[in-house]
């Protein structure tokens, strides 16, 4: 199933080598690139990937999307609305060979010069499939600090020996994958995510976050065990104490709902806790709360802490994946080791009790924002390694 998109072809392109440096020109051709995810659901490495394919220098790079499912709302429109073909892929249970007879047949038909998988779960999916279809390059990619268990960290593990380059999100996760799966070092390649610096900026200091109400507290993220949102109405439970009158609001669906709620109710926290669901506003969200907490039991690189530093939110954050690649501790906020509810209370009596360091520590992350992860560094990093991974020479073999 394919939906849309396709890209102007033009009769030559520069290449870029991987210090920035102009290359040879290869006249005619660009580097076809096919991105490999397995759904564009509402999600960080979902906005990620939009970002990219509509980010990148058309003159010299044509993208396409292959979606290892069905499951296509809300990015698959807006990649296709963007001018990328998005291919999607029927989804069956468990590790599908047809999925990746599929995928080679995709990516042949689309004479390919890069398979690059966005996910780890992808990956497993993309070497076979490149390997199959004959494209010269394989890129992989790392956006979280979690296995997936004996039968697909195996599988992972071969297609991080078979890359040419392993795309991670952080240092953090780029150590390990290093770690867990043996990745070699050498072929790792740090790119963090970018933010929308347009689409998530500081409220307007004339306007009361608050207007004249208690503080607010929001966190973002799908209710699922991951986001450990428990930890989140405990550490309100605690809060609340201190500051009665704080709101406190959680921005996301998922599985867990009925049993958070049920949860808020038991720790007496429901009056002051809104469980908002999925919300097409959450730059104007961001903007009318006081302070973002990150509470996830794991991570990669939280695309949600970067969305709160551009809005100028200090933060406070479990220490979880590279969540201290964007939070500096104690200048732009608070990173917390090990899961402990009374330190994250403890953290955030700080920043409401010292409204003007909390203003300071939120137009910090603004500026780290601005000059560390904005979309175009995340765009021109990727499109450097795409270059360099083209004019490498001679096919690299396995670790």
């Amino acid at each position: 199933m394919g939906i849309g998109g396709g890209h102007t072809d033009r009769s030559s392109m520069e290449e870029r080598g991987p210090e920035g440096n102009l290359a040879p020109t290869i006249p005619g051709k660009p580097i076809r690139v096919g991105l490999v995810i397995g759904q564009l659901t509402r999600g960080g490495a979902e906005r990620q990937l939009y970002e990219l394919v509509r980010g990148v220098d058309r003159d010299r790079y044509r993208c396409a999307v292959y979606c290892l499912s069905e499951d296509l709302e809300p990015y698959g429109e807006m990649i296709a609305g963007a001018g990328v073909t998005v291919t999607a892929l029927s989804r069956s249970r468990g590790l599908d060979l047809r999925r990746v007879l599929t995928l080679a047949r995709c990516a042949r038909r689309d004479r390919l010069d890069i398979v690059h998988s966005f996910l780890v779960h992808a990956s497993g999916y993309a070497w076979p499939a490149q390997r199959l279809a004959g494209v010269p390059r394989l890129i992989t990619s790392a956006r979280n600090c979690r296995t997936a268990g004996p039968v697909r960290d195996w599988i992972i593990r071969q297609a991080f020996r078979h890359s040419d380059a392993i795309v991670c999100n952080g240092h953090a996760v780029s150590d390990f994958v290093a770690h867990q799966y043996g990745a070699p070092a050498s072929r790792c390649h740090v790119i963090h995510n970018g933010v929308d610096l347009s689409r998530f900026s500081p409220r307007d200091p004339a306007r009361d976050r608050g207007n004249g109400a208690g503080p607010t507290i929001i966190t973002v993220g799908r209710l699922v065990p991951q986001k450990d949102i428990p930890l989140f109405l405990e550490a309100a439970a605690l809060l609340l104490q201190d500051h009665p009158a704080a709101r406190f609001m959680v921005v996301g669906e998922g599985p867990l709902g009925s049993e958070l709620r049920a949860r808020a109710l038991a720790l007496g926290v429901a009056e002051s806790v809104s469980f908002l669901g999925e919300r097409p506003d959450i730059p104007d969200l961001m903007r009318r709360a006081d302070v973002f907490w990150l509470t996830s039991a794991w991570e990669g690189l939280p695309n949600v802490l970067l969305e709160a530093q551009a809005s100028a939110l200090p933060i406070v954050t479990l220490d979880a994946g590279a969540a201290r690649e964007i939070v500096d501790h104690g200048r732009t906020g608070f990173v917390v080791p090990d899961r402990d509810p009374a330190a994250v209370a403890a953290h955030t009596r700080r920043l409401l009790g010292a409204p003007d360091e909390a203003r300071a520590m939120g137009l910090a992350g603004r500026e780290a924002a601005e000059r560390a992860f904005s979309l175009a560094a995340m765009v021109k990093a990727t499109e450097r390694l795409w270059d360099a991974v083209c004019l490498s020479v001679g096919r690299r073999g396995p670790a």
